[in-house]
């Protein structure tokens, strides 16, 4: 009898574990961190490094 009720309690807490992320994954769509991403054109940029290295001997 006590090992039924583990077995219950396991499978449990596993389909629900299971559900939460299920849930979790199919309601990624947070708008608040949709648009974190700014691009922008390289001829607007005016800060960017150049990193070409030369051999000085």
């Amino acid at each position: 009898m006590k090992k039924n009720f583990q077995f219950i309690v396991v499978i449990f807490f596993v389909t629900l574990a299971f559900l939460i992320m299920l849930n979790d994954v199919t309601n990624n769509r947070n708008h608040e961190h949709q648009n974190t991403v700014e691009l922008y054109q390289t001829s607007i940029q005016t800060d960017v490094a150049n990193s070409d290295l030369t051999d000085e001997e």
